[in-house]
């Protein structure tokens, strides 16, 4: 717990703490009002479309500065017909775009819609469309990119929806001439403030909904707990249209910590701001993390790094361990060599992490450790299909129950009521608890690989994979099983960060018997991927294995082309289909 040398007192967190008013939809107010540094600049935000975005003065927004933003873009919502529980879109690459109009919004009682500008333009159209989104506020390349889907759809099939430039916007919105009556709206616990879909990587992206209490649930503890000494510096490389990106510059905003919100971030933009920002600790989904190339970052910079946080899915020890190498950290009085790694287990529906691990130099234990459940969680259980208990050891359905769960999904209230066995939530995720209470991320329910021996999952073989082939990023799949009609065998595609050329059968062999050697289900097929599109990622960076499983279905039943490895032998004269051909070269 952090008491002393930090942005805010512990008098002025106790306030914080105290104040049962606090929300997520008025959190800026509650900073605002607490800070005495309300001109100090508090959030960075480079122009990265920009070449040279990390030279010269990173522009600084405080919290006055961000005040007036606010009140601007408030006024100008309200002249538009937005009230208290209106929904509004917001569709923009620009980080400080997004979170100033969601602090507009949730400021007027409305609720913020908010999409991944990397969603595909069809998916984002008829988001907004089931979401009941009145107002789209955006970049004007991706409002024309929906409007034409809209537009294809004709004009009786949609209600129309007002669109408006971000850009634009920003750059015309007057002051109100005096106060805004009823601004900042006041808010109840179970008033909507948010709708941030979820992933989208097993279907159709969900809508989970977030409250005024329940999206703030779990910080308040945090007020004492997160990075905030003066010393510490943020940077955040989280998409921030997602809710994990919301949740941490509200923490910043509150904490006064200077934070650089990073925009579009890969591992190399991701590299750039660390040598300029020097952060103390760095958050970002595990691609993110991933992709970064540790010899990219100078030493100067390094030295600076604490703490990485990763979030969403586990990360894997193969990604972790470089980062860890670099940074000095403080356990108790000692100063250490390498940084920490706080990998945490969320979902979009739960609008925090859920479980929550700390890697170091010197961690021995890997495995798909996800560690203990953060407090926020009143309970987890591993559960089988008809919700009841399993043992310890052995493999189940991830049930929670914490108060942070999403009330439900905006547009299928069907799909919540399934979501609930016996008050716990469905995550989606199948771990395990072992006999000491630790807890083991073992794969999400849609990829299990349904093999003729037993369900096979899919994360402790990318975990071996990874170490074996020091990919850059590799999933394991289901494909289909030629010996056992309905059956399907594990296999791998495999994505390298340089182009050197690599045996696919040499690979294979390798990575079967690292999996024999610990007592996993051997690799039917490793294919090489050639660049990102065969390995695809959705729109916070998280593998497609849906489309893996098409793609590489029928892999089993010819014969390997380039770039794939398999050894089962196909019936004589099956050809390689043109598809599998394609993707594999």
């Amino acid at each position: 717990m952090n008491i002393l040398g930090t942005q805010r007192s512990a008098v002025q967190r106790l306030r914080l703490t105290l104040d049962r008013r606090l929300g997520a939809g008025n959190f800026f107010w509650h900073a605002w009002e607490v800070a005495a540094d309300r001109d100090r600049p508090l959030l960075f935000h480079p122009d990265v479309t920009s070449d040279t975005w990390d030279e010269g003065e990173l522009p600084g927004y405080s919290l006055n500065d961000m005040r007036i933003i606010v009140i601007r873009y408030a006024h100008w919502y309200r002249t538009h017909g937005v009230l208290p529980h209106t929904h509004v879109g917001v569709h923009t690459r620009n980080g400080m775009y997004g979170l100033l109009h969601h602090i507009a919004l949730t400021s007027l009682g409305a609720v913020a819609v908010h999409c991944n500008p990397n969603m595909a333009t069809e998916t984002a159209a008829e988001y907004f469309r089931r979401t009941r989104t009145t107002i789209l506020v955006g970049d004007a390349d991706l409002l024309a990119g929906v409007a034409g889907v809209w537009d294809k759809a004709g004009p009786a099939a949609h209600k129309k929806i007002l669109t408006e430039d971000i850009r634009r916007l920003d750059e015309t919105a007057p002051r109100p001439s005096a106060a805004m009556p009823g601004f900042p709206y006041a808010h109840r616990g179970d008033d909507l403030v948010m709708i941030s879909h979820s992933s989208g990587t097993t279907g159709r992206p969900k809508a989970p909904v977030f409250t005024h209490s329940s999206f703030f649930d779990g910080k308040r503890e945090r007020l004492w707990t997160f990075p905030s000494l003066r010393s510490d510096r943020m940077l955040t490389a989280l998409p921030h249209s997602h809710s994990a990106g919301i949740s941490y510059l509200t923490m910043a905003l509150l904490l006064g910590i200077p934070t650089l919100v990073l925009d579009g971030a890969d591992g190399a933009s991701t590299a750039r701001a660390i040598n300029r920002f020097r952060p103390t600790f760095v958050l970002g989904f595990p691609l993110t993390l991933a992709e970064i190339d540790v010899a990219q970052v100078t030493p100067y910079a390094a030295q600076s790094i604490h703490t990485w946080n990763g979030m969403g899915d586990a990360s894997h020890e193969r990604h972790i361990r470089p980062l860890t190498s670099l940074g000095i950290r403080r356990e108790g009085r000692r100063r250490l060599a390498g940084s920490r790694y706080v990998d945490g287990l969320g979902s979009s529906e739960m609008g925090m992490v859920l479980f929550r691990t700390v890697y170091t130099p010197q961690t021995a234990e890997y495995g798909r450790l996800i560690g203990r459940p953060v407090k926020a969680v009143l309970d987890a259980a591993v559960l089988d299909e008809q919700g009841a208990k399993v043992p310890d050891g052995e493999p189940g359905l991830l049930g929670v129950r914490t108060p942070s769960v999403t009330p439900g999904y905006w547009d299928d209230p069907t799909l919540g009521r399934e979501s609930l066995v016996d008050g716990y939530f469905l995550t989606g995720d199948v771990v395990r608890r072992d006999t000491e209470g630790n807890w083991y991320h073992l794969d999400r329910t849609p990829d299990v690989i349904a093999a003729a021996t037993g369900p096979v999952h899919s994360l402790p073989l990318e975990e071996s994979v990874l170490l074996t082939t020091q990919a850059l990023d590799a999933a394991v799949v289901a494909v289909e099983d030629p010996d056992h009609p309905g059956s399907s065998l594990p296999a791998a595609v495999v994505l390298f960060r340089d182009d050197v050329a690599r045996s696919p059968s040499c690979l294979l062999d390798q990575c079967n018997v690292a999996l024999a050697r610990k007592g996993l289900t051997p690799l039917a097929a490793l294919v090489v991927a050639a660049d990102r599109s065969a390995l695809p990622v959705g729109p916070t960076g998280k593998v497609l294995k849906r489309t893996l499983r098409e793609r590489h279905r029928e892999v089993l039943h010819h014969p390997a082309g380039p770039g794939t490895a398999h050894d089962h032998e196909p019936a004589p004269g099956t050809p390689l289909p043109a598809r599998a051909a394609a993707h594999s070269e």
